[in-house]
């Protein structure tokens, strides 16, 4: 199987280490030409989509099927029109991406539904989570800790109908990804912690996670419940909040993610690329859903100025081209820049063992090599 992947960043990264982990050949395609996951893949084609450039649509036609793993409109509208004209197959929904992209129209199906969520500015009580509708993730994110302070950023910023204010909920983060479409059904897969860095941005991410069977249920019917309402054709993830009252949608994105796919991969060992393959080739899923109930963890680390810090998946994206290296700082995996020659680098470092106890042993002996 040969897939293109349009995009070299964090998504890309996560897209092009789940290919060769299923054995897939991979093209990645970006206009950057030191991109970080330029390094990673099969092969590199340094071209631009949008201006169609011959050999980006010449690798294009080449793959089994196109995976964007970006979201830059222009990029995205080009490659789903250059896809539509050649007649290639496309691992990529893009009218439930519309959908999820916005907060605003993503907040309204959930409300219709009934699908519990955060409450809005003013139904809600302070403290306040400021978000731009447009941007996925944790990008533009603000706190507000009183009423004061959001009339304060409604009044003064220029496009207040563009961001949305919701009541701050206190607790652990989870996230579930699905697959599917209409016709073949939809799957749910293991579900991972989601832990915050100071900015509200994913510094680390764990599995399995410590919640009852009966909300593991739960989310997933709420996973299947949401890809339903979009229409999905292709992937998502649903992020929830679990603020002792309930599991509550804080966002949902229907794009392949970065971060969550290879903690649930060196989990349950399902790779979430191979059946994300799988319904946009074949129409339906090939094989039987398993776990392996390993516990995994998928983390970020940077070194600058002789200091090691944790910090969110930001600062990946400002890497250098990356190289996959086993046995880094004792790390069973570690995707970075890394280089002896060079003091600084950025880096993930994934992590996986038969038990808790046994995987945090591990860790702490990587964090102690780090100088953490």
């Amino acid at each position: 199987m040969k897939i293109a992947i349009i995009g070299g960043k964090l998504q890309g990264t996560e897209a092009v280490y789940l290919a060769s982990a299923c054995g897939f050949e991979s093209i990645l395609i970006d206009a950057n030409p030191n991109v970080p996951a330029s390094t990673l893949a099969d092969r590199f084609v340094a071209g631009d989509v949008v201006r169609r450039d011959a050999q980006v649509v010449d690798a294009m036609r080449e793959a089994d099927f196109v995976l964007p793993a970006n979201e830059n409109d222009q990029v995205l509208d080009a490659v789903c029109a250059i896809c539509r004209e050649e007649g290639l197959k496309l691992a990529f929904d893009m009218d439930a991406y519309r959908i999820s992209q916005s907060k605003i129209k993503s907040d309204a199906l959930m409300h219709e539904a009934g699908i519990p969520a955060p409450r809005y500015y003013s139904d809600g009580r302070a403290p306040y989570v400021i978000k731009p509708s447009g941007e996925s993730g944790s990008a533009g994110v603000r706190y507000a800790k009183t009423t004061e302070d959001v009339r304060g950023f409604l009044t003064d910023c220029a496009d207040p109908e563009n961001w949305i204010v919701q009541e701050y909920l206190a607790g652990p983060s989870y996230s579930i990804e699905v697959i599917g479409t209409p016709e073949a059904g939809y799957r749910t897969y293991a579900i991972t912690q989601i832990h915050m860095d100071d900015v509200y941005d994913c510094c680390k991410v764990t599995a399995p996670c410590a919640i009852t069977e009966e909300q593991k249920s739960e989310f997933a019917k709420i996973g299947k419940g949401l890809a339903e309402l979009v229409n999905l054709h292709g992937i998502m993830d649903v992020e929830v909040i679990d603020d002792g009252e309930a599991l509550k949608v804080l966002e949902i994105d229907a794009r392949i993610p970065s971060q969550t796919p290879i903690a649930v991969l060196y989990s349950s060992g399902m790779n979430l690329l191979s059946e994300l393959a799988d319904v946009t080739v074949y129409g339906r899923f090939q094989s039987v859903q398993r776990d392996e109930e390993k516990f995994s963890v998928y983390e970020h680390y940077r070194r600058e100025d002789g200091r090691v810090v944790q910090e969110g998946e930001h600062m990946m994206a400002s890497a250098r081209p990356l190289s996959v290296l086993e046995g880094l700082f004792g790390s069973k995996v570690v995707i970075s820049d890394y280089k002896q020659e060079r003091e600084d680098f950025r880096g993930i470092f994934v992590n996986w063992a038969d038990s808790l106890e046994e995987l945090e042993e591990m860790r702490g002996r990587v964090r102690a090599q780090l100088g953490v």
